[in-house]
């Protein structure tokens, strides 16, 4: 009886002593971060909200120190931007977050908002330079950015750049969330990431970050593992690094939400180390 009582008071002490040491590992693993006074513009997916990555940001600022909760920008139907929060260049390491109103309109029309966002945020708050989170489509209008605008001096630049649970065949994204069949689908891979790699700066760092929910299907339950991978063939020239998140919480509307992608994205973008 005694060691039964014994035991259920041990026990609880142990489960808070094991939680400050999980803790105090993941603070001490980036303790070294750097203020880098960068913004880190953050674009939700396909249906996604101002929840989708807000929490992730909340946890940089609040739970990790990594940086400043600072803007929400939302964009209506017809494109008009309204911003809430405050933006200091002196903050460490500034977060913002990027809503759209129409949180299914087609990648072209996402691609021309971000275009339209970033000009807002370098004509408002001065930001000639930013790092970039994007989630499953959202990462998809980042890509467009990086083709058409990167090179534009009238447009802020790219820093870093994350790609979070992101389809890189075209045909996965082209049309909203619905695939499409494409005939000779290897050949027209081919030919768009040779033509990607023409196009894309060279000196932006990238990381890719997927999921495989070990079910069988070789996916996070919405994107194929093969599609994330696919982007190492469209960033050949740029430095990359790709990390596969595997098990039962690694789907696709979850990967902004594990403390172990929170690590891989916050070392990659604010860390000292490489």
């Amino acid at each position: 009886m005694f060691k039964r009582i014994l035991f259920a008071g041990i026990l609880p002490c142990l489960s808070v002593v094991i939680a400050l040491f999980a803790l105090t590992q993941l603070n001490g693993s980036y303790e070294k971060m750097e203020n880098q006074q960068i913004p880190s513009v953050f674009i939700h997916g396909y249906k996604g909200a101002d929840r989708s990555l807000h929490g992730m940001i909340r946890r940089f600022d609040q739970k990790y120190h990594w940086g400043t909760d600072s803007l929400v920008i939302r964009v209506s139907t017809s494109g008009k931007i309204t911003e809430s929060g405050h933006y200091r260049k002196s903050a460490k390491n500034p977060l913002i977050n990027v809503v759209f109103e129409n949180n299914r309109a087609s990648l072209t029309q996402q691609a021309l908002w971000t275009k339209k966002v970033l000009l807002f945020l370098k004509q408002q708050h001065g930001i000639m330079k930013f790092n970039a989170i994007g989630h499953s489509m959202g990462g998809g209008a980042f890509i467009s950015y990086l083709a058409a605008y990167e090179k534009n001096e009238n447009y802020p630049q790219v820093n870093k750049i994350v790609f979070l649970g992101v389809p890189f065949y075209p045909e996965e994204y082209i049309n909203g969330e619905e695939s499409i069949a494409l005939k000779n689908a290897p050949m027209i891979h081919t030919k768009f990431a040779k033509k990607m790699a023409k196009i894309l700066p060279k000196d932006i760092q990238i990381m890719i970050v997927g999921g495989d929910i070990l079910d069988g299907t070789v996916s996070d339950g919405v994107v194929s593992l093969s599609s994330v991978l696919y982007g190492k063939q469209l960033f050949t020239e740029q430095p990359l690094k790709v990390h596969i998140v595997k098990g039962r919480e690694a789907t696709h509307t979850n990967l902004h939400e594990l403390p172990q992608i929170d690590a891989y994205i916050g070392h990659f973008l604010f860390s000292n180390s490489k």
